[in-house]
This record gives structure tokens, C-alpha cells and sequence, in this order.
């Protein structure tokens, strides 16, 4: 049964989708679009409705499903006509939906385990079986006569019509015996991390990350390294959720899930240290081409989790800032939830955790050019000589903490990917092999440990 929650969140969603359908005539609501504007312009953006020309993605929440789908709209035109290239991408998209929900209905019943391949195999050996009995009964050579396809109880006692129908049954038990055993090996092979995942019901797994988050677990200081040699700003680029998910659970949406539970422990972690600032690379502009219900996926969590953290962050002093480039790409639920957490968290001082969200750092960068030049237009800045690194660094979207003293990438990979690329020029790298939700505490006490006594920090002299 639908909850009163889930249908307010349809309502929505349709409610949203004909604001994109007439938004471009003029007929859309003023209420959303003031609400991003608000949004966005205390970040120092400022958006255009009208020059929107993106997929929306809206989110359905059914707690009784494991993954979040999403429709994905064409962009509005005046013509209120759908393209072909937007028509096929509806049929993959709920094609690929309609296919998975099948397999998991299939794979998640004993009963259709069983009576399927039984009755696969009772039809394809009834088909030979009646294969077999027509050539026995076509005309001999030479005769004109046509022995009768009429069955009478002579011919169904006799040895001939036995010998038909225990073929017949050996047959199809047969071929039922060898799907069912090729079923069984499929599942249990390919899709046992998937049923044993979807056994974990959702408001277990909520309850999970609440106890995390409320739990003084993983707060005790550990790494022995003397204070002022511990880094003060820690960044990273949270990898591997994708192939994690994909390797253990057979589904990359599952690997963000363990992401944000590990996210909350990195956090207690950094605190326990005496670290005083987190940024975490969370989703960047390029992720938005990534398959929409992954999208959609990372979308609800961030959804789901800022009331939490929110609370979370007020009991032990954690500001929360959320660092955007791309603000009119993200979801209204998930801005205002993002907004609410923001502002109520402002006034905390212990530490900070920056969480780069619809980030990429050239586009930081542009926006601080921007920010330069309309100083010149305004009169702040007099000469070009006034325009310094500081002046720079004033206008980017960290301007509240200082520039990482380390940068921590996990999966291996051995790139920046349009992260920090201006407050990362004398930061200390750290690139970690597991993938991001296997990391355990003891590896961000090797690194705290490695910046502290083996780099030596000269910044070019």
C-alpha cells in the first residue's frame, strides 16, 4: 500500500513534470522557479528557466523498492512534440525497468524456481512427444491407406501408445530436470549477492545508517600523531562505489548505499583526529550523464540522508556546506532538503564538512573569473594589479576554509578528475586501492600517520 509520504513525493513529480512542459511558453509556476533561484543565488549563481535545456530526472519514493527509477523529459518546446531520440530513450529506459523487475519477482519466488522450468520442460517434451507420434503415423510406402489420428481404448492400451507416453514423460522430466538445474546454477552463480541484498529490507537499512550516525562509535583518537602535525583539511574523491556495488551485489546503485554509510564513519573518523575540515567529492556535472536510474539512485540518497545529517550535524557541532557549480541540474526535493541543512548548521564551528555536489572545478574556477570581472564593473577592483591569488581564492566556493593539506583518492585511480584543481596545488596525495565503501579506519590512520612523518611540506621552497 502506497504511503501518504510516497504519494505526496508522485504528486510532485507530476506536478514538476508539467511545470517542464510549459515552462518555456510562459505557463510554468513562479513558485519553483523563485525556490532554485533562491537557492542558488546565495551560492553566488544565478539561474536561467528558460535556458534549460537538460533531462530532469524525478524521483519516485517507494521504500518497498530496492532501486529508484525515474522518467527521464525531453526538453520543453513550444510544439509540445516528443523527438524520436526522446521516444527511444523512454522505450530502453522502462524496457531495462520492466526486464529487472521480472528478474527479481522470478529469482525472489521458490515456487516459480521450481514449476517454471517443470513446465517449460512438460511443453517442449509434449511437442517431441507429438513430433514423434505423427511420423509414426504418417502412410506407409505404397499403401493408400491413412491409419486414424482417433485415439480408441484399444490403441491407447496398447504397447505402442505406452511406449508414446513414457517417452513422452521421460521427455519432458528431462528437459525440466536440465532448466531447473541450469536455473539454479544461473541464480545462485550470478544473482546470489543480489537476492542476499534484497532480503536486507530498506527500513532496516535506514535504521543502520540512523544508528551510525547517532552511535559514539569510532570517536576515540587512535593515530597517536601529536596535534599540529595531524592535517587540518582533508580532501577526497569517494571511487568505487560503481564496480564495489556491481561486484558484490551485481547492481552499482547498491555500491552508493554502502558509499554514504562509510561517508558517515569517514566523518567520526576525521572528528576523533582532530581534523577540523572534510570535503568529499559527492557527484560531479560529468556524473550527470551517467544511466538515470544510477542518477536517480545517488539523488535519493542525498534526499533521504539530509534531515539526519542535518540533526546529526546540530548535536555535534559539524557545519555542513554544499559546494555547486551546476545548481539548476539538481532535483528541487533534493535543493531544498540541501538548503534546510545549510542554513540550520551554519552557526557550528568544531568542523566543516564541504560536500561537492554537482561540482567541477573549472567551472569553480570560471565562476571566479566572472566574479573578478563584475568587481571591475562594480568599482571593487580599481586596477588589474589589485587581482592577486587572494582575490582569486575569495571568489571560490571554499572561501570559508583553508586549501587541502592532503587529498585522499581510493579505487586506485590516479587522477584529479576536475577536483579542486586551484586549492589542490600543494596538497599531498594518498591514492588508495580499495574501492571507497571498503575503507576502513585503520587506512585513514596510515595516511594521517604517512603525512605526519614521511612528506615534508616545502610549497616550492
Amino acid at each position: 500500500m502506497e504511503t501518504a509520504g510516497s504519494a505526496a513525493w508522485r504528486t510532485r513529480a507530476f506536478l514538476s513534470s508539467m511545470i517542464a512542459a510549459t515552462g518555456n511558453d510562459g505557463t510554468g509556476s513562479d513558485e519553483s522557479s523563485s525556490s532554485s533561484s533562491s537557492w542558488s543565488e546565495s551560492r553566488g549563481f544565478r539561474l536561467d528557466n528558460n535556458s534549460i535545456d537538460k533531462p530532469s530526472y524525478y524521483l519516485t519514493n517507494n521504500a518497498n523498492d530496492d532501486h529508484c527509477f525515474c522518467s527521464e523529459l525531453p526538453p520543453a518546446s513550444s510544439s509540445h512534440h516528443i523527438s524520436p531520440t526522446a521516444a527511444v530513450s523512454y522505450i530502453k529506459f522502462w524496457s531495462k525497468v520492466a526486464i529487472r523487475r521480472l528478474a527479481r519477482v522470478y529469482f525472489g519466488s521458490p515456487v516459480l524456481l521450481a514449476l517454471t522450468p517443470l513446465l517449460v520442460g512438460l511443453f517442449v517434451g509434449f511437442l517431441l512427444g507429438s513430433s514423434w507420434q505423427k511420423k509414426q503415423q504418417k502412410p506407409v510406402s505404397g499403401s493408400s491407406k491413412t491409419p486414424s489420428t482417433k485415439f480408441s481404448r484399444s490403441s491407447i492400451t496398447s504397447p505402442v501408445a505406452w511406449k508414446e507416453c513414457v517417452i513422452s514423460i521421460q521427455v519432458a522430466f528431462s528437459c525440466g530436470w536440465i532448466v531447473l538445474v541450469s536455473s539454479v546454477q544461473f541464480l545462485f552463480r550470478q544473482h546470489e549477492p543480489v537476492m542476499e541484498s534484497t532480503a536486507i529490507d530498506n527500513a532496516n537499512r535506514d535504521d543502520i545508517t540512523r544508528t551510525e550516525l547517532l552511535s559514539d562509535a569510532n570517536t576515540v583518537r587512535e593515530s597517536g600523531v601529536d596535534r599540529h602535525l595531524v592535517p587540518r583539511h582533508v580532501a577526497v574523491i569517494m571511487d568505487g562505489n560503481r564496480r564495489y556495488g556491481r561486484k558484490r551485489y551485481g547492481s552499482a546503485t547498491r555500491g552508493h548505499w554502502d558509499g554514504s554509510k562509510t561517508l558517515v564513519d569517514f566523518s567520526k573518523w576525521c572528528i576523533a583526529e582532530g581534523i577540523e575540515a572534510l570535503t568529499v567529492y559527492a557527484f560531479s556535472t560529468e556524473n550527470w550523464d551517467r544511466d538515470p536510474a544510477e542518477v536517480a539512485a545517488l539523488m535519493k540518497i542525498f534526499c533521504k540522508y539530509c534531515d539526519e545529517l542535518r540533526i546529526e550535524a546540530i548535536q555535534r557541532d559539524i557545519r555542513c556546506v554544499v559546494l555547486s557549480t551546476e545548481t539548476d541540474r539538481i532535483p528541487e526535493d533534493v535543493k531544498e532538503g540541501l538548503d534546510r541543512m545549510m542554513k540550520e548548521t551554519e552557526h557550528c564551528q568544531t568542523f566543516t564538512l564541504n560536500i561537492c555536489l554537482s561540482y567541477g572545478s573549472r567551472g569553480e574556477i570560471v565562476h571566479a573569473c566572472k566574479g573578478v570581472v563584475k568587481g571591475f564593473m562594480d568599482g571593487v577592483y580599481k586596477s588589474v594589479n589589485e587581482v592577486n591569488e587572494t582575490v582569486i581564492s575569495q571568489h571560490l566556493l571554499t572561501n570559508h576554509c583553508s586549501d587541502p593539506d592532503l587529498l585522499i583518492r581510493t579505487s586506485g585511480e590516479l587522477r584529479l578528475s576536475n577536483f579542486l584543481l586551484w586549492q589542490l596545488a600543494y596538497s599531498e596525495l594518498f591514492f588508495l586501492d580499495k574501492p571507497w565503501p571498503e575503507l576502513e579506519k585503520q587506512d585513514l590512520l596510515s595516511v594521517i600517520r604517512s603525512y605526519a612523518k614521511e612528506r615534508e611540506r616545502r610549497f616550492g621552497k
